[in-house]
């Protein structure tokens, strides 16, 4: 990994290349950029060995447009994050790139995009992932979806009149499928000011017609695997669902705003990326992904860099990599991280002394009582 990062534009129009460079300029000074007007042959603009953090592609140029681009910059450097700059925002193209580009940006781009992406760059080198990972969590197929729940999103998405209530509940089965759809719900593209950590609203902001898209999309994409692995994959699944629940029960008990609840049932639900991006490594032969990294469990690393690389925000990474990196009970006071552990605990099927030993550590009464009485899992000890 270079010591500065480099980034790529590619726009045929030289006044927009020189305009991101501007406010690139403002943003990261001392960052190597490079500007390319001839998209056909953007790989002779980086000089040899040069590996590019960014690349930001322009949609609509002459001879190929910027999504057969980004797809071979995906091919040659994977590792790279890609992003797509279009004036058309329509459910076909957002929709056409959701591999390809890790963001799509309407035109004309704002500085405050520009911010969010040099933000995520820096947070993903301060992950210091191995670079045979870098490039494997790059590709398009790194990740895998049950082909049932495709189906029944699809036949629910289809409906006559689509139940929104039951649509919610299959995605949040898929945490695949509901980090994509929520990465676009919170894109530039929407042109909304303020993110979103419910699954309902995201849905509603994409419209049902994006989403049948998507998913259609995704189904496309992916092939059965073998029975084990998608026999892995549900256990993976329910199991982040499952966490989630426990999660959004604790949550309502503390009474904090429905927008943290929100982030914290997200949060568990998509501590499952990890864990998937593992399984799907494995069974393609890829590398052999260590059990922690730089000190963190790796499980956590690689779901905190799949989520910077699709642009979610740094609070959520944070959350996910300071449950992970705790060597002990997080504080009790600090509310959010603490529900998330004991949540996680109750999973591994701790003991019912031990919950009850927790609920002790809490000055929050309705918190406390949720924990008292959380049902005994199969395997939970009595005492």
């Amino acid at each position: 990994m270079a010591d500065k990062p480099v980034v790529l534009f590619i726009d045929d129009d030289s006044f927009m290349l020189k305009a991101l460079l501007r406010a690139a300029l403002r943003l990261r000074p001392d960052w190597q950029y490079y500007l390319c007007e001839d998209a056909q042959h953007w790989p002779s603009t980086l000089p040899s060995g040069v590996v590019p953090d960014l690349v930001i592609s322009d949609f609509l140029m002459p001879d190929i447009n910027g999504d057969m681009v980004l797809s071979q910059v995906m091919a040659v450097y994977p590792q790279s994050v890609r992003v797509l700059m279009t004036g058309d925002t329509t459910e076909e193209v957002v929709s056409s790139v959701s591999v390809q580009a890790h963001f799509v940006l309407g035109k004309p781009f704002s500085e405050h995009d520009l911010q969010d992406l040099c933000s995520c760059i820096d947070r993903l080198r301060m992950l210091h992932l191995p670079d045979d990972l870098r490039r494997k969590l790059g590709t398009g197929d790194n990740l895998p979806v049950l082909p049932a729940v495709i189906r029944q999103l699809r036949q629910a998405l289809t409906a006559a009149e689509p139940d929104l209530t039951q649509i919610v509940d299959l995605i949040a089965h898929e945490p695949v499928i509901a980090a994509r759809l929520m990465q676009l719900a919170n894109s530039a593209f929407l042109g909304y000011s303020r993110s979103t950590h419910s699954l309902s609203e995201a849905l509603m902001r994409l419209g049902l017609r994006l989403v049948e898209a998507i998913v259609t999309l995704m189904a496309v994409e992916q092939s059965a695997g073998s029975q084990q692995q998608g026999s892995e994959h549900r256990q993976l699944s329910e199991r982040a669902f499952r966490l989630a629940a426990t999660v959004r029960q604790l949550a309502q008990a503390t009474l904090l705003p429905a927008e943290q609840q929100d982030l914290l049932y997200v949060s568990a639900l998509l501590s499952a990326l990890g864990p998937l991006s593992k399984l799907q490594l494995h069974a393609g032969g890829g590398p052999v992904v260590p059990a922690t990294i730089n000190g963190i469990a790796s499980d956590s690393v690689m779901t905190v860099y799949l989520l910077t690389l699709w642009g979610y925000p740094a609070e959520l990474c944070e959350l996910e990599l300071l449950i992970s990196s705790q060597g002990q009970t997080p504080d009790p006071a600090d509310l959010r991280p603490f529900i998330l552990f004991i949540a996680r605990q109750y999973l591994l099927q701790c003991s019912r002394d031990y919950l009850l030993q927790m609920a002790k550590l809490v000055a929050h009464p309705g918190l406390q009582q949720a924990l008292q009485q959380l049902p005994l899992l199969n395997g939970h000890s009595a005492v």
